[in-house]
């Protein structure tokens, strides 16, 4: 009875943690949020591109690359719900079995791999729109070792 309970406690630990860092990673996706560690979160990268002085074509596709990444990040977003309602579901099982809860925690972990990739792929394709003194602005812009960026149109 006592190994049930501490195998229980442990599995409900371990789900409670991945939980949590993919709420995290959700968290940093949205304006204001974060602390910057999820990489450049979307909409702060697509505020400071207006303050780059870069030409209307190279701002357009910079702006592609976006808008492609939030569609990928949407998808991602759903499947992400679906996999934790499907752990709160096992979760809330009179007697949940281990090894449903921990694939459960698998697939919710490598659906949060998959946002970061996805993260990861946008910047490195903005990175490459741009030239290496342009990114080396907004790089030091998300890590505060220079002036901000000016203010945005309405802020």
């Amino acid at each position: 009875m006592v190994g049930t309970r501490a195998v229980r406690a442990a599995l409900v630990a371990l789900t409670l943690g991945a939980i949590g860092a993919v709420a995290a990673r959700e968290v940093a996706a949205r304006p204001g949020g974060g602390c910057g560690r999820e990489g450049f979160a979307l909409e702060r990268l697509e505020r400071r591109v207006g303050a780059l002085g870069l030409d209307d074509e190279t701002k357009q596709a910079v702006y592609r690359v976006i808008d492609r990444a939030r569609d990928e990040q949407r998808a991602l977003d759903e499947k992400i719900h679906a996999a934790h309602e499907r752990m709160r579901d096992l979760l809330d099982q009179d007697q949940p079995a281990p090894d449903p809860l921990l694939a459960q925690a698998d697939s919710i972990g490598a659906l949060a791999t998959e946002a970061r990739k996805a993260d990861l792929r946008a910047m490195m394709a903005i990175r490459g729109l741009l030239t290496a003194d342009q990114w080396k602005k907004l790089h030091e812009w998300r890590h505060g070792r220079a002036d901000s960026p000016p203010p945005e149109p309405g802020a």
